[in-house]
Formats: structure tokens, C-alpha cells, sequence
């Protein structure tokens, strides 16, 4: 069963988007359960379980933004999505690894491409892993909590939802664990495509806001993977 919250100071936004995420989601057959809070203080001191969190910004007290940078450190690692009139706020999201950011009103389609991209992120929780194995020690780690890989001087460092994970490696032996999960798009550079949130000038900005640069010797390469990476979501969806 998916747990959602949904945090807005404003009771009638709240069940609005309750009736609106609940809609979709029994349209879609899937379980699941919503709760409405209505602060942000409400919402810190409940059950820290929940899979989707939905969180307005301009809130009394605890504001939206601050409330994500608090679950965050406390150790939340589920879905967050903000639902605002700010867009000004749009790039601090990328801070608190949202998902998505959605502005009022919602819009139908806006907000079923977020549950759909959420529900994908939730799914990957038995996905594939990459198992690194050293002479000192051997770690597992999901290749979705994965933003990038970047190899410096013979050492893999692997950019991750919890922070940063570097040990001596090839970034070949990385690219074939990975396939075709993470894509290659540089020499030294590896992304994981479910994080891309812009291309353009022969860089990659990603959810978190990192930037990684895509070479000319690996651009094809890079394309290739993306419409590979494309296809399997529209068939997905």
C-alpha cells in the first residue's frame, strides 16, 4: 500500500488534492492510503512512513521548503512534491530532490505525470544493484538512488541520494554492472536518466542541480541510451 501526506494550511486545498491524487490512483488500481495535514509541525511529529508527500510551501509557521530540508536530514528518502503559487522557489526543490513541482491550481495531466513518475521511483526499490567490493570492504547499493558517476585519478565517485561514495575502480566495470540503467555521456561520467532534468550546450542538469558535461566522442552514445531510456517509459506508461 502507498502511504501519501498532504501538507497545505488550507483544508479545502488539501481535500481537493486528496480527491484529485485519489481519483488517479483508483483509476490506476493501486492500494493506498492519505492523510491530511494542515502544518507543517503536523506533519514532522506524525508517522515517519510515508511513500508520497505532497507539501505547499507558503505555510504559517514551518514553511514547506524548511519542512522538506528537516525530513530530509532526519532521513526521509520517499517521494516529495511541492504544490504552490512560487515559482520562484523552483530551484531550491532541486535541494530536497522533489520530484516534481507543481503549481496551483493543478492541472490533471500535471499531476498524473508526477504520480506516474513517483509510483516509478517507488517501484525501483528491489531494482538492480551495484555491488562494489574493495580489499578493506564490500557495500550494495541501488543503482536508482544513483544522480551520477564520475571517475578522478583511477576513483570512482558515486553520487548518490545519501551523499557521496568513492573507492578505486574503472568506470568501465561501473558501466557494465549498470547497464543499461546509468548512461554513458563522457569519458569520465556515467547519469542515471531518471534524474535528468535538462539537456542542452553539451550538459546535463540534473534534479539536484549537479551539472555534467557531455563529450563529443560520447554524444551518440549518450542519444542512443536516452531514446532507449524513452522508449521503455512510454511502453511503461
Amino acid at each position: 500500500m502507498i502511504k501519501i501526506a498532504i501538507c497545505d494550511d488550507e483544508p479545502v486545498m488539501c481535500e481537493q488534492l486528496k480527491q484529485m491524487v485519489s481519483s488517479k490512483l483508483e483509476a490506476w488500481k493501486e492500494p493506498f492510503k492519505i492523510a491530511c495535514h494542515t502544518s507543517g509541525a503536523a506533519l514532522l511529529f506524525s508517522p515517519p512512513d510515508y511513500d508520497i508527500i505532497f507539501l505547499d510551501i507558503q505555510m504559517p509557521g514551518l514553511d514547506g521548503m524548511l519542512l522538506a530540508k528537516r525530513l530530509r536530514r532526519q532521513g526521509f528518502l520517499g517521494v516529495l512534491i511541492f504544490v504552490t503559487v512560487l515559482t520562484e522557489c523552483m530551484l531550491d526543490a532541486f535541494e530536497v530532490e522533489a520530484v516534481d513541482y507543481l503549481c496551483k491550481p493543478v492541472e490533471e495531466d500535471r499531476l498524473e505525470r508526477a504520480l506516474k513518475r513517483s509510483l516509478k521511483r517507488l517501484d525501483k526499490k528491489e531494482e538492480k544493484s551495484l555491488f562494489i567490493q574493495t580489499m578493506n570492504w564490500y557495500k550494495s547499493v541501488r543503482i536508482s538512488d544513483i544522480y551520477y558517476c564520475e571517475v578522478i585519478n583511477r576513483k570512482i565517485y558515486l553520487h548518490t541520494r545519501s551523499g557521496v561514495i568513492d573507492y578505486y575502480g574503472k568506470i568501465k566495470d561501473v558501466e557494465q554492472q549498470t547497464a543499461p540503467y546509468l548512461i554513458r555521456c563522457h569519458r569520465s561520467f556515467l547519469i542515471n536518466p531518471d534524474y535528468l532534468q535538462e539537456y542542452g550546450n553539451g550538459e546535463i542538469i540534473l534534479e539536484n542541480g549537479s551539472r555534467v558535461p557531455v563529450s563529443k566522442k560520447y554524444h551518440s552514445m549518450f542519444v542512443e541510451g536516452m531514446m532507449g531510456y524513452m522508449e521503455q517509459e512510454n511502453s511503461e506508461g
